[in-house]
């Protein structure tokens, strides 16, 4: 390796006479032929110069090199053991909650079961007292707000996280990603809708509690399965709108790649909602001949 002094001098740079051409040093050529900064040379003349350092000076600076690391080491060690006692109480917390998680799941499908069951013998009692007519007239209704369950063809918008929705937010499907296919299935003429087996009504929320979405109280997780009943041009008219543009324009974004899938579907069954607590309803007076009459003001039941 040559040494700053050996390097070839620069010429330097000057009008030169007529017809005469200037070359100056290659700056990438010189690079390669002294890598080594002029600095280091410098130090090293004069530690040549100087001589070497007292022997209590390197002893002293030797110690504090070894106490440093002492220092060093000695602190890295009580670390790692704090990390290694740590490590079965957290795991013990982490399985501890993991069972109360699946507790707590299990316990929300039994009331869900529960209410179901209460549900369809509410709905048995309730005919029984009925007329074919009224029966007739109350299933409509109850189909038509989300109430009973329903069959029919329609169409399954499937919606999933981009592979990078760890990193990347915008790649992840939000809450209003599925209130907007929603909305564009409605207006596309949908007459009942469910997002993973849980049927939408009128009163029926989409919203996100932390990073996880929920429907109703229910909490789902994707891939998202938006399913809905309607008339048979529905899948064009949701296919035409923005909607459906939109989110075809994020699953086609090589940055995102959000999953997005629409699919006409056969004889699609979707379940009846959970019956939400009524607001304004009580239990009617009989009459003196017998036969219940209804009630012209509500009981003040509230939210």
């Amino acid at each position: 390796m040559s040494s700053g002094a050996d390097r070839e001098p620069e010429r330097p740079v000057s009008t030169p006479p007529s017809g005469q051409r200037v070359w100056q040093t290659d700056m990438l050529t010189d690079l390669f032929q002294d890598p080594l900064d002029g600095g280091y040379t410098d130090a090293a003349r004069a530690r040549r110069e100087r001589g070497p350092l007292p022997s209590a000076t390197r002893w002293t600076r030797r110690g504090f090199t070894v106490v440093v690391c002492a220092v060093i080491g000695v602190l890295l060690a009580v670390a790692y053991l704090q990390v290694v006692a740590r490590a079965p109480a957290r795991a013990t917390t982490r399985t501890e909650l993991i069972k109360d998680i699946n507790r707590r799941d299990a316990d929300t499908d039994k009331l869900d079961q529960r209410a179901e069951s209460l549900q369809d013998e509410v709905n048995g009692l309730r005919e029984q007292a009925l007329d074919d007519t009224a029966i007739g007239r109350l299933r409509e209704l109850e189909a038509a707000t989300g109430l009973r369950k329903v069959t029919g063809d329609g169409v399954v918008v499937t919606l999933s996280d981009g592979p990078n929705a760890g990193t990347e937010r915008l790649a992840r499907i939000l809450d209003l990603d599925l209130q907007l296919v929603t909305n564009a299935l409605w207006a596309s003429g949908a007459e009942a809708i469910s997002v993973n087996g849980r049927r939408l009504t009128s009163v029926t929320p989409i919203r996100t509690a932390g990073s996880a979405i929920l429907i109703g109280n229910a909490h789902i997780i994707g891939p998202y399965q938006v399913a809905a009943i309607g008339p048979s041009d529905m899948a064009d008219r949701f296919n035409d709108t923005g909607t459906a543009d939109t989110y075809r324009k994020l699953r086609d974004d090589k940055r995102l790649e959000l999953g997005f899938d629409v699919d006409e579907k056969n004889d699609l069954e979707l379940p009846a909602a959970v019956m939400p607590r009524l607001q304004f309803a009580h239990v009617p007076q009989p009459s003196p001949s017998g036969t219940p009459t209804p009630s012209t003001s509500p009981s003040g039941g509230g939210k």
